[in-house]
């Protein structure tokens, strides 16, 4: 586990989970992509809400699958996660630290109250910090929600779905309780994205902000992203990055 106190890279992405699986249910093959590419990926879990040793072993060895730098878990205790200070003060501090290019999160009308409590303290920290902040898709399992994910930004990950599987494989404590229909709703979900894109798997984003750079995967002066996201931001239509 990070302590913060080193001085982050150029290009430095973090993925923020109110718990233990529930970043690589969202987006283990984006996170695939991200590492591959040569971005510093840092996990943040908010709270381990039982089992604390053995989950945050699970979450050890998850991120090696994913090739994440390092796992980060904030310094509060699960019942006093929220949308108060407490929390707000921890996920800055992180932000603060590692001064990321671009951040994850859930979605904001998730139906778990601590999924969204981690988002809402994301929002507030962005009053002050220039980084891309992206939502990804209600973890499995969840509840109903009467709102809609607006799947805005759409990645193929039909490479990497062997290692998401595998990552949320890694999380055996959770595979015992969930059962075996979890990973197939995983994976059917991907793969219902990815028919949408014409591709096989794939993962969707709702965006929050865009500060100008969303070159995740390219090096150099490419700025089709840019232009790419540009155009969504005006026309609401999803913005397909291929493999």
């Amino acid at each position: 586990m990070s302590e913060l106190g080193n001085s982050p890279p150029h290009k430095t992405v973090i993925v923020f989970g109110a718990h233990p699986d529930d970043i690589e249910i969202g987006m283990a093959g984006t996170i695939c992509r991200l590492t591959e590419s040569g971005n510093q990926v840092y996990a943040c879990i908010a709270s381990i809400p039982d089992d604390r040793g053995l989950r945050m072993r699970e979450s050890q060895e998850a991120a090696k699958i994913l090739g994440i730098k390092d796992v980060i878990v904030l310094p509060i205790k699960a019942s006093q996660l929220g949308y108060n200070r407490l929390s707000i003060g921890a996920i800055d501090s992180v932000i603060k630290q590692f001064r990321p290019h671009s951040v994850f999160t859930h979605w904001n009308e998730d139906s778990h109250q601590d999924h969204v409590n981690v988002t809402r303290c994301i929002i507030a920290a962005t009053r002050k910090n220039n980084f891309n902040v992206y939502m990804y898709e209600q973890t499995i399992p969840g509840g109903i929600t009467p709102a809609g994910f607006r799947a805005q930004y759409l990645i193929d990950v039909s490479k990497y779905i062997d290692r998401k599987l595998a990552s949320i494989h890694a999380h055996a404590s959770q595979l015992k309780r969930n059962g075996a229909w979890w990973l197939e709703g995983v994976r059917g979900r991907a793969m219902y994205r990815g028919y949408q894109i014409h591709t096989q798997f794939a993962e969707a984003f709702e965006i929050i902000k865009i500060n100008g750079d969303t070159n995740l995967f390219n090096s150099g002066n490419d700025l089709s992203h840019v232009r790419a996201a540009e155009a969504i931001m005006s026309s609401e239509k999803p913005m397909l990055i291929s493999a």
